[in-house]
């Protein structure tokens, strides 16, 4: 323990002088943050809550897979290593504060970019900050562990390289973490299940947009600590102490070592489609949460009143103004502009008889009218007609 406290000690000293650390764990987050916000327009608003989200994660792999995993291997190649090789020190100390140093220098990012996102884009705090600060925490112990035994079985600076742009650029790209996964054909979004970033996407997604606690997202948990816990056993046996030391090229299979509980959830999920049906879900709560004006349309106010030409802001979700003529421009209204010219706007119809059971007609079987399948078929037909709410009749629904 006076071991591992020591060297986290020196680690933290280390990381405050250190020009390159302080770059990417606090100013290259926020450059994301801020070109993000401007590209989605975070003022529409529920949309900063996904740019938050997604700037964390890209820090998250920043943080480990760069911040511990090439530090590693630049310190063995420069012969750092080798001087704590003549102490009383094993390799479990120094690995473990390294990965509790990424943390806790990571953290400071996430309150910053929490604070200047409630002053500059108006959103609302999370109330389940704990949640978050945790599963942050558990995001970067885990990518932190995938950095490290990137660098324990690498022999050189060049192939760390190669081998971190290996897993970095698809976690990038196939985690949500830079646009949504409903960008993605079917088949690209099932193998997005079997990447590590898309469990930390989702999990923060579902704290920060969803308002979930930690412990509703338990399979993300299990899956990043099982993945850290094995990175740093394995990274612990792997570990060099002097460059000269060479591992054999099969060594480089260890790194599938530390994916196997994401193969094992990719797979399950592959199969329920669960994640990916409720990050569908996330997203059109957060699509509805953006602020929209529809423009030049003809508007049954609801009240026999009747606007031949006239706009409609919607403000997270509901009716927020309607304007006669002509409206606001949408950026002094941070909304998005809908030209619905030549349309008519009228308030949602609500059906108060209807059998969702048997909409439409019957079924030979009858255990297939309540089908959950079928039943949200004929919700969204109503949907899709205009209809926003309906009472079924006639049974438990």
């Amino acid at each position: 323990m006076k071991a591992f406290l020591a060297l986290l000690k020196i680690d933290l000293k280390l990381a405050r002088r250190n020009r390159a650390v302080l770059f990417f764990n606090y100013l290259f987050p926020l450059v994301f943050f801020f070109v993000f916000g401007q590209a989605f327009g975070a003022k529409q608003g529920s949309v900063i809550l996904v740019v938050v989200t997604m700037v964390t994660v890209i820090g998250i792999l920043g943080n480990g897979l760069f911040g511990a995993g090439m530090r590693a291997v630049q310190e063995r190649e420069e012969n750092i290593l080798r001087r704590y090789k003549v102490t009383p020190i094993t390799p479990v100390p120094l690995l473990l504060a390294s990965t509790v140093t990424g943390v806790l220098i990571y953290l400071p990012s996430v309150i910053l970019m929490l604070v200047l996102a409630n002053r500059i884009y108006g959103m609302s705090l999370p109330p389940n900050l704990l949640s978050l600060f945790l599963f942050v925490c558990i995001g970067a112990f885990a990518f932190r562990a995938i950095g490290l035994i990137i660098a324990a079985v690498v022999n050189s600076t060049q192939e760390a390289n190669i081998l971190t742009q290996l897993v970095y650029m698809p976690m990038l790209f196939l985690s949500g973490a830079t646009f949504p996964l409903s960008f993605l054909p079917n088949w690209a979004q099932v193998i997005t299940q079997f990447i590590p970033a898309t469990y930390l996407m989702t999990g923060i997604s579902r704290i920060l947009q969803g308002g979930e606690s930690i412990a509703q997202n338990w399979k993300s948990v299990t899956a990043l600590l099982v993945a850290g816990a094995v990175g740093l056993f394995i990274a612990t046996k792997l570990f060099r102490w002097e460059k000269e030391e060479k591992l054999r090229p099969s060594a480089k299979l260890w790194v599938v070592a530390v994916l196997l509980p994401f193969v094992f959830l990719g797979a399950y999920q592959a199969y329920s489609r669960q994640e990916i049906t409720k990050a569908k879900i996330l997203e059109r709560q957060i699509d509805r949460g953006r602020n929209w004006l529809i423009q030049n349309a003809r508007i049954f106010v609801g009240n026999g009143k009747v606007i031949e030409n006239g706009a409609v802001l919607i403000k997270q979700g509901k009716i927020g103004e309607i304007y006669e003529g002509a409206a606001p421009s949408e950026k002094s209204l941070n909304a998005k502009a809908i030209d619905a010219a030549g349309k008519t706007v009228l308030p949602g119809l609500i059906d108060m008889h209807v059998h969702l059971g048997a909409s439409g007609g019957f079924y030979d079987d009858a255990s297939k009218s309540f089908d959950p399948k079928n039943l949200e078929r004929e919700l969204a037909s109503y949907l899709y007609c205009g209809v926003t709410a309906v009472r079924s009749t006639g049974d438990s629904l």
